[in-house]
């Protein structure tokens, strides 16, 4: 105990010299005017942590309490539990360390960092596609749960938070104290310039509404308690509206809000999946009107059903059925009767989501926008019973939303979809993190909606339900950031900051080896978020390039075939490692494409509905090239399952499909010629020069100074050489602008190394 308490005083001394050092240092370089925000983001890093590390030193019961709620805490080392308060401050002191080393580098005059934008003061505005302080583009962040307090806005930014719910409402339908506390909030959070404001609607089921009328939570969620095509719930919320947003819109006056629509929506339905919970008599009657909208007559749905009905209240589900055993059958995945059910489930959801658009809007004297954190994976996972009709909510929202995820390499993970599915080509075979789900939603988002702002309103890039990492490195922080925000994330809330205001713990979550756990990871995302302040205007540009090769996505062929988003993910890595300029298209979207300059990829499609093989097909009749991975597995059925024999002449290559691998060399040797944007003066090498990918580049052009731009980030796990090709561009100077040193035409990579390029 002794030796342990002497640990503690030594680590404490150490630190605080250590942090005394540092603010000599930063008055000295603000003497010479250079920029001190991130040396200064540091130091603050380092008070909130000594903060925290005392009260995690004082209350280790409570501590080792909170983290064992996590449901798999059982498979890591007890040391990080047990050595918390003395491993917090240790890292403090490499958070020191990095920022004296760095400090003292800029005096030397050896590097020099760019100013990034005071987000203190000045007027925000959305504007462009982007949120702006007095006219300057800049990306806005904060954590989950952030105390609103002047130090947690100066080192993780000023997006503000706020939220309400039907238990807001009085039985009477009048607002309870809840609308006077928000309001409260929102003054407290506008005197620390906090901009923009989300307001969350939690979903949660009031006990009056329970009992006034019980079949409310017939099929309810997790995170939506009830049932949303309940008349009595669609009159509450339509209510719950009136009386909140009017007097919130008013108390924010200038400040922007957001509307955010709900969270981590799902309405999952296949006997065993995940929340899967019964339907309502409401749904079953829903449905069935459906079905008779779309086939006027039972003995036309028989005939595409293959079945023998009565009525049309007897397909799938009757009234009769308890509502917990209201559930599909996965094995029906393929057939007529699944298609549309899965399709009922999207328009419903569809319809609910544009219900609540509406609503808000109506009460919003501004029409602030919506935004709806869809699940990350919603897109790149097989499941399609959830209800999230990913093309028509991505046009919904006015601010694109999800929470999207990266794990790093090393992490604990208990979770099917991190792990990969096969060894070699899994992540973890050749990269530093898992990095597609994230860019592959992002470039979706992006080529539907390319004005529109992504926010990411639950980062899970720090921990997850089910994966943590007890020592995040700073490198790692850095790479997965500058990577979503250069693909079109606008706007970040991180997952998650689990202590009070004097530093304790809360015991909202788990907290075990999350964020505000870890200071090198909590130093490395405030930096990194002034990092990528300061060069918005470039970043910004980089997800507005023009994209070549536009993957075709079909959404009938996601609700049939379990295998389909499989390939797409396969084209889409392909596509990307290559760094070729690539994004997605839709039936309803591929007329906008330009024949002559861009290359429609359709991945295996096993199913699909005859508008969009004619689209595809129109496509290839105006010059355009449609190239199919599959030919032989491709277009064997319509949605409904009805088979299909397709003269496919009008596709211009068809190609094997594979793995990413196996289709980046088959990409390069039969369409790179198509590759119109390949003007990209880059090649990569691996340590025995031969050539090699993992490192993402992406370029941009600036015709008036005639200047170019490269953004480097290296995913991979191996160093890589970056060779840029000076004769061909003609670049004379090359200069990482980030530290405004110049860089040879031969670059060595570390993994998770970024460097943004000047080239003139």
């Amino acid at each position: 105990m002794a030796n342990a308490e002497s640990e503690w005083e030594q680590l404490l001394d150490s630190l605080n010299d250590r942090r005394e050092v540092l603010a000599h240092m930063i008055s000295d370089a603000q003497e010479l005017e250079m920029a001190t925000e991130y040396a200064e983001t540091s130091a603050l890093v380092i008070d909130l942590f000594i903060a925290a590390a005392a009260q995690d030193k004082k209350n280790p019961e409570r501590v080792r309490e909170i983290f064992s709620n996590l449901w798999f805490y059982d498979r890591f080392d007890p040391k990080y539990t047990t050595e918390l308060p003395e491993r917090e401050l240790r890292a403090c002191i490499a958070v020191a360390d990095h920022a004296i080393d760095e400090l003292q580098k800029q005096l030397d005059h050896e590097l020099e960092l760019r100013p990034t934008p005071d987000l203190g003061k000045g007027t925000v505005i959305l504007k462009d596609g982007n949120y702006q302080i007095d006219s300057v583009p800049f990306f806005p962040s904060t954590l989950i749960w952030a105390p609103r307090t002047q130090i947690m806005a100066d080192v993780f930014g000023r997006l503000g938070a706020s939220f309400y719910s039907l238990n807001d409402l009085n039985p009477d339908g009048t607002a309870n104290y809840h609308l006077n506390s928000q309001i409260q909030q929102i003054k407290k959070q506008q005197a620390l310039n906090t901009a923009p404001i989300s307001f969350l609607t939690l979903h949660e089921l009031p006990k009056w509404l329970r009992e006034n009328h019980p079949d409310v939570s017939q099929g309810g969620r997790f995170f939506v308690q009830y049932d949303i095509d309940n008349p009595y719930v669609t009159q509450a919320i339509k209510r719950l509206y009136e009386v909140m947003i009017p007097p919130l819109a008013e108390a924010c006056g200038e400040t922007p809000m957001v509307h955010l629509l709900a969270n981590e929506p799902h309405f999952a339905t296949i006997k065993g999946g995940w929340e899967s919970n019964g339907l309502s008599d409401y749904t079953v009657r829903h449905f069935h009107d459906w079905l008779k909208k779309k086939y006027l007559t039972v003995t036309k749905l028989n005939h595409y059903h293959g079945e023998n009905y009565r009525g049309f209240d007897e397909v799938l589900f009757t009234l009769k059925m308890p509502v917990e055993e209201r559930q599909v059958d996965p094995n029906l995945r393929g057939t007529a009767v699944w298609y549309d059910w899965i399709r009922f489930n999207h328009d419903r959801v569809n319809q609910w989501f544009t219900f609540l658009k509406e609503q808000c809007q109506a009460n919003d004297p501004n029409q602030s926008p919506v935004s709806i954190k869809v699940l990350g994976y919603s897109l790149s996972q097989a499941t399609r019973d959830g209800g999230m009709d990913m093309e028509y909510l991505t046009k919904l929202q006015d601010i694109v939303g999800a929470d999207l995820r990266c794990t790093p390499l090393g992490a604990g993970i208990n979770g099917k979809t991190e792990l990969g599915d096969i060894p070699k080509t899994a992540w973890q075979s050749q990269f530093s993190y898992d990095w597609a789900e994230q860019t592959m939603f992002l470039d979706f988002s992006k080529s539907l909606c390319p004005e529109k702002l992504f926010y990411d309103s639950e980062w899970h890039g720090f921990s997850s339900v089910s994966w943590r990492h007890c020592e995040i490195e700073r490198d790692y922080v850095r790479s997965a950031l500058w990577l979503a925000f250069s693909h079109g994330m606008g706007m970040i809330d991180a997952w998650l900051w689990g202590r009070k205001e004097d530093g304790a713990l809360n015991n909202w979550a788990d907290h075990f080896c999350e964020f505000s756990t870890q200071p090198i990871a909590a130093d490395a995302f405030a930096r990194t978020m002034k990092e990528l302040n300061a060069f918005a205007p470039q970043v910004l540009e980089f997800s507005k390039v023009d994209r070549t090769f536009m993957i075709y996505y079909c959404e009938e062929a996601a609700i049939q075939d379990q295998n389909y988003t499989r390939g797409l993910h396969d084209a889409y890595e392909a596509l990307k490692l290559l760094n070729w300029r690539c994004g997605f298209t839709t039936p309803s979207e591929i007329h906008k494409l330009d024949p002559a300059k861009q290359t429609v990829v359709v991945t295996p499609i096993s199913h699909i509905n005859d508008n969009s093989l004619r689209q595809l097909r129109e496509f290839a009749q105006a010059g355009g090239k449609v190239v199919l991975t599959d030919a032989e597995g491709s277009f064997l059925k319509s949605e409904l399952a009805i088979p299909r024999n397709e003269n496919l002449s009008f596709a211009y290559k068809s190609l094997l499909h594979g793995n990413y691998k196996e289709l980046m060399e088959t990409f390069e040797n039969e369409i790179s010629h198509l590759n119109t944007s390949n003007d990209l003066p880059v090649s990569i090498i691996d340590l025995n020069g031969d050539p090699s990918f993992g490192v993402i580049v992406q370029q941009i052009q600036n015709y008036q100074s005639g200047k170019r731009y490269i953004l480097l980030n290296n995913i991979s796990k191996e160093t890589k050489t970056v060779k840029i090709a000076t004769e061909k561009s003609g670049f004379k100077e090359i200069t990482d602008i980030i530290t405004a040193k110049p860089v040879s035409s031969d670059i060595e990579l570390r993994p998770k190394e970024v460097l943004l390029l000047e080239c003139q």
